[in-house]
């Protein structure tokens, strides 16, 4: 019997742990007692994340209309949950920037596209009840987490599947679910492994397949459809074979009036995303 896809990834030794600071930011900012002067604490011990947070905060996608300086200014700027999103971005992408060795990936474009998707999850999360904005945005930069493991550490199997999409003129999920073998079980292993929690294991497994979610349903269509729009958009990676179809997740009660709305708020930020991440990603 071949080993089964936990055993696979069990037995590698290099898979990434968890960032340092990202770990820190999401420990302590779960306390009721998190404070600016903690945040600012846990990305001052990272002087090269320092200088990136402070080249966010002044591109244009903040426009903050004055130079900031300093975190502590940031933070009073820009917002502490903004500074806290961008900290989480930087931890990740920082990881996993390297040349991928697939034409058809780029580790800036997925982390492009995986900033677009989370900032659109965040939109989607101050619409809908029960969603909690900022925790949306985390699980929208995770959720793809799969799609660069799956390259490093499966390119053999990434062959195949881009051969089916190709053959069959299939999408990347549907070609992924004939194979037996998703990115979002990658992703979703990785999560457990990083201990980040119930929540955000299901909604990376099950983000193209809500349905499958249970009590993390409502999340999991949110990033479904964010994904979706983020694709329609072209913000970073633009996916491959058939783009998704934006379908109207009916547990999530908005209407189409209401994405379409979601979706031209998004378009308007791309191009400030797109540079505003661009040069510190390759940093």
């Amino acid at each position: 019997m071949p080993p089964s896809l936990v055993e696979r990834l069990d037995a590698i030794e290099d898979l990434p742990t968890i960032p340092h600071t990202m770990q820190a930011v999401l420990s302590s900012l779960d306390s009721a007692a998190s404070s600016a002067d903690k945040l600012e604490e846990i990305i001052r011990e990272d002087p090269v994340l320092t200088a990136k947070v402070l080249k966010i905060a002044n591109s244009a996608a903040y426009g903050a209309g004055t130079e900031i300086s300093s975190l502590s200014r940031a933070i009073v700027v820009i917002g502490f949950d903004e500074v806290r999103n961008i900290v989480i971005g930087l931890s990740l992408s920082g990881i996993f920037c390297d040349d991928l060795g697939f034409e058809e990936f780029d580790a800036v474009d997925i982390w492009l596209h995986s900033i677009g998707v989370a900032t659109c999850a965040k939109m989607i999360g101050q619409e809908v009840d029960g969603l909690d904005p900022e925790e949306m945005f985390t699980v929208g930069m995770l959720h793809d987490l799969g799609r660069i493991l799956f390259c490093l550490y499966f390119p053999d199997e990434l062959r195949d599947l881009i051969a089916t999409i190709q053959d069959d003129d299939a999408s990347l999920t549907e070609a992924e679910d004939q194979y037996g073998l998703a990115h979002t079980e990658i992703g979703a292993y990785l999560a457990y492994r990083w201990q980040l929690g119930t929540f955000m294991v299901n909604v990376i497994r099950f983000h193209h397949h809500p349905h499958k979610a249970g009590d993390h349903a409502k999340a999991a269509a949110a990033i479904n459809l964010a994904d979706a729009i983020t694709v329609q958009l072209q913000i970073g990676w633009k996916g491959l074979g058939q783009p998704p179809k934006i379908m109207v997740p009916k547990i999530l009660g908005l209407d189409s009036a209401k994405i379409k709305q979601i979706a031209k708020k998004l378009h308007g930020e791309k191009e400030q995303i797109m540079d505003g991440w661009s040069s510190v990603i390759n940093a």
